[in-house]
């Protein structure tokens, strides 16, 4: 059998040169390529060496291409702030961190601030079909960024003199029992999107951020979808989501557990653009706090029409808080099938172990206050050990309040001693009406109308605090329909219901 003869030097530059067209030709035809990895462009990803500068040259090839995905391959990638550009996904493959720097310097700042917050280590402003996908983890290094040794938080926005317990209120508040902990300068956001269009955060987690952490603010059309946030529960601060005057936002199958708000919706948005919060709906999500599980104001501008529905709030300070300090007005907001469990915390976190708190009251300067209307409760199952509050500083603040086939379990707390029989409305002015002494209901109404009952039991579990006088206290409500109230005072001889100071069976 003869060889077969080989092609003339030239035929072969020849016949290379065609393979290369015909390769050329067949990319062309598939369109750019869609996916760029960081470790081509010189990412290390050994938790050692910063790759925040090859991950944004991938950001920026890919966006210069007409935007794709940005793949970060298995590893430990140390970044300073990544900037995302329109049109581009960065995705987080399984085993791949992000693992925040613990030095300053190594981030960005926004041009605007809100709350002194302008930095983050990823950035998207202004930019249109930007998202975070996969299955990997972005790590805050929050624990980088607490004092060491360990100090408390500083305490505010109240006068101890004005509590049940008085100077002791304080001095248990700054034992730095359950935190928080006093924090160093540490970076604002964790991942900011600012004035985004159409935004995809889906399926990784989130560890220890040292402050905000996924934050949108005025921002359209987005969706968080099975995120996992494990903050610590000591770091003040470190809310899970905020959704800061934001619209057309979908959030759904997420696990939340934050040293402060789980969920929070238009707070502070004031220092990048005011603009109404809307069109929201939470969903099949569990959460455990130090402060709100689910927050709502107080906010630079109105919040309407939220929905949360398939909800379960977790060993929470406080379970719902919706505020107003300010001419912002909250309305059309509707909570269903949620269960809650609170109880008094250790430290100077805000809230008093009420399942539920509703309050507008002057704390913001000049003009008159708007209002909270339009709230419905319908199959809420409660347990804690603080009142729900509904309480408005002036007539009519609150209005429009529908509880149905809801139910409430109070509990007492190992901690009434020390913080026990106290109403908790901060921030309010003057600061003395902060947190003060006084007697407490199962449910505690001031100054509410249209307050109606259409199914609300309460119940107590083993001995009752002291604290306690009636199952429900209305106060100057006007309209109020207490019909479908059930419930019993909180030992015998005590009233189920005291309204505008008459005590009355149920």
């Amino acid at each position: 059998m003869t060889d077969a003869p080989r092609p003339a030097p030239a035929s072969r530059r020849l016949l290379r040169a065609a393979l290369l067209l015909i390769g050329a030709a067949a990319a062309c035809a598939q369109g750019p390529p869609r996916a760029w990895d960081v470790r081509a462009f010189g990412a290390a990803g050994d938790g050692t060496r910063l790759d925040s500068a090859a991950v944004n040259a991938a950001v920026a090839a890919c966006a210069r291409a007409g935007g794709g995905t940005v793949t970060v391959p298995r590893g430990t990638y140390l970044c300073g702030t990544v900037f995302l550009l329109g049109n581009v996904t960065l995705e987080l493959r399984r085993g791949a961190t992000l693992l925040a720097s613990p030095d300053l310097g190594d981030y960005r700042s926004v041009g605007r601030s809100t709350e002194g917050r302008s930095s983050a280590l990823i950035i998207a402003e202004g930019r249109e079909n930007v998202g975070i996908v996969g299955e990997g983890t972005i790590d805050g290094n929050g624990r980088s960024f607490v004092f060491q040794p360990r100090q408390p938080h500083p305490a505010g926005f109240f006068d101890a003199a004005a509590t049940r317990q008085g100077s002791a209120f304080f001095q248990r508040n700054q034992e730095d029992r359950d935190g928080p902990d006093r924090m160093r300068n540490r970076p604002g956001i964790l991942a900011l999107f600012l004035e985004c269009r159409n935004v995809t955060l889906r399926g990784f987690t989130v560890v220890d951020a040292p402050n905000w952490c996924l934050h949108l603010a005025c921002c359209r059309h987005a969706e968080l979808s099975g995120l996992t946030v494990r903050n610590s529960l000591r770091i003040p601060n470190a809310d899970a989501i905020d959704l800061a005057s934001s619209r057309d936002v979908r959030v759904s199958g997420c696990t939340l557990e934050a040293g402060d708000d789980g969920i929070a919706i238009s707070p502070c948005a004031d220092g990048y653009r005011s603009a109404v919060a809307q069109d929201i709906t939470v969903s099949r999500c569990v959460i455990t706090s130090r402060s709100a599980g689910i927050r709502l104001g107080w906010a630079a501008r109105d919040i309407r029409r939220v929905r949360f529905d398939h909800i379960a709030i977790r060993g929470s300070n406080r379970g719902i808080g919706i505020f107003v300090r300010g001419r912002e007005s909250i309305e059309d907001v509707s909570f269903s099938d949620v269960t809650i469990d609170t109880h008094l915390v250790d430290g100077a976190w805000w809230g008093l172990g009420e399942p539920v708190h509703i309050s507008v009251a002057p704390y913001l300067s000049g003009g008159p206050l708007g209002r909270v209307r339009g709230i419905r409760f319908k199959d809420v199952t409660s347990v804690g050990e603080g009142p729900v509050v509904l309480y408005s500083s002036g007539p009519g603040g609150i209005s429009d309040v529908t509880f149905e086939r809801c139910s409430l379990a109070v509990r007492r707390s190992p901690l009434d001693a020390y913080y026990g029989g106290n109403l908790d409305l901060r921030p309010i002015l003057p600061a003395a009406l902060g947190i003060t002494g006084r007697g407490l209901s199962a449910v505690l109404a001031v100054n509410v109308d249209a307050l109606r009952m259409r199914g609300l039991s309460v119940s107590w579990l083993g001995g009752p605090s002291p604290y306690f006088a009636a199952a429900l206290e209305a106060d100057g409500c006007r309209g109020a329909d207490l019909g479908g109230f059930e419930g019993r005072g909180p030992r015998p001889g005590a009233p189920a219901i005291v309204e505008d100071g008459l005590a009355r069976a149920p």
